[in-house]
C-alpha cells in the first residue's frame, strides 16, 4: 500500500525563496490563474507518477477568491481522472465550524483533503482537535487500517497538545499510518516522544522544505513532513519526492498490506 502526502501551499506557486514571496505578494491576496495551474500540474504530475492508494492534501483552496476552481481536491481528482486514475475526493475547512476563523472570508475556505483510490473500500471522515487554530485530522479507515492526515500548530505549546490529542485519538485504532505537516520546528525528538506513548514509530523521508527565510531564527530542521505508523506495520519506502510543488515537497510512504 502507498500513502502520499503534501502540503499544497493552496497551490499559490510559492517555493520558499525569499524573491518568491517579495517580488509576487499579489498570489496571497488574490492568487494567480498561472501560478495554480502550473502547481497543480506538478502536483498532478507527482500523483500520477506514483500512484498512490491515499493522498493527503494539505493547504487547499475550496473556493476563495484566490482559486478559479470550485475547489482544488475535487480539481485535482477531475485532472487525474483525464489521466484514467479514478480517486473519490474529500475537503473540509481545517479551522473547523466553531472556530471564529473559519467563518472569516477566504479562511472559510481554507482546507485539508484527501484522494483515496475508487478501488479501495474506504469510509473518510473527520476529527477537530480541542487545541490550535488549524484543528482539522482527517482520516481514511481502509478495513483494519486508519490513515490519518495532520497539520499541527507551528507553536511548540500548541503543537504539543495537539500531539497529545492526536495519540488519544489513535488509541484505539488497530493499525495506523498518521501523516502530514508536523511543523516539527523544536526537531522530530517531541513528535517522536509523545506518539511513542501509543506505540507509533516515526519514520523520517528526509528534508522535506528548502531554507527558507527567517526559518533559521526559529529552527535549524528542514523536515516537517513525517509519518508514523503500527510498530506491526513493515514499510518499504519511505521518502521525499523530489519535486517542489509549494514551499514543501511530497512524501511518501510504502508498506506490506
Amino acid at each position: 500500500m502507498k500513502v502520499l502526502s503534501c502540503n499544497a501551499g493552496y497551490l499559490l506557486d510559492y517555493d520558499g525563496s525569499l524573491s518568491g514571496y517579495a517580488l509576487r505578494p499579489h498570489r496571497a491576496m488574490v492568487g494567480s490563474p498561472e501560478a495554480e495551474e502550473r502547481a497543480t500540474e506538478r502536483l498532478v504530475d507527482v500523483i500520477a507518477d506514483e500512484r498512490p492508494d491515499v493522498v493527503c492534501l494539505l493547504e487547499v483552496d475550496q473556493g476563495s477568491v484566490r482559486t478559479r476552481t470550485d475547489g482544488q481536491v475535487r480539481h485535482i481528482a477531475d485532472r487525474l481522472a483525464d489521466r484514467g486514475l479514478d480517486y473519490r475526493a474529500r475537503a473540509d475547512t481545517k479551522y473547523g465550524t466553531e472556530n471564529v476563523l473559519g467563518q472569516l472570508p477566504v479562511l472559510s475556505n481554507l482546507s485539508n483533503g484527501m484522494l483515496v483510490c475508487a478501488d479501495l473500500e474506504t469510509t473518510v471522515e473527520r476529527h477537530y482537535l480541542d487545541t490550535g487554530p488549524k484543528r482539522l485530522v482527517t482520516e481514511a479507515r481502509v478495513g483494519d487500517l486508519s490513515v490519518f492526515g495532520v497539520h499541527l500548530a507551528m507553536s511548540g505549546r500548541g503543537r504539543r497538545r495537539q500531539l497529545a490529542e492526536v495519540a488519544a485519538l489513535v488509541a484505539d485504532r488497530e493499525r495506523v499510518v498518521v501523516c502530514g505537516d508536523f511543523n516539527a520546528y523544536d526537531g522530530l525528538d517531541e513528535v517522536r516522544s509523545t506518539l511513542e506513548t501509543v506505540g507509533l514509530v516515526l519514520h523520517n523521508p528526509g528534508e522535506t522544505v528548502p531554507e527558507r527565510p527567517l526559518d533559521s531564527l526559529v529552527t535549524d530542521t528542514r523536515t516537517l513532513d513525517l509519518f508514523l505508523t503500527s510498530p506491526d506495520i513493515e514499510v518499504t519506502r519511505c521518502a521525499v519526492i523530489p519535486v517542489q510543488v509549494s514551499d514543501h515537497r511530497p512524501v511518501v510512504l510504502e508498506f506490506e498490506d
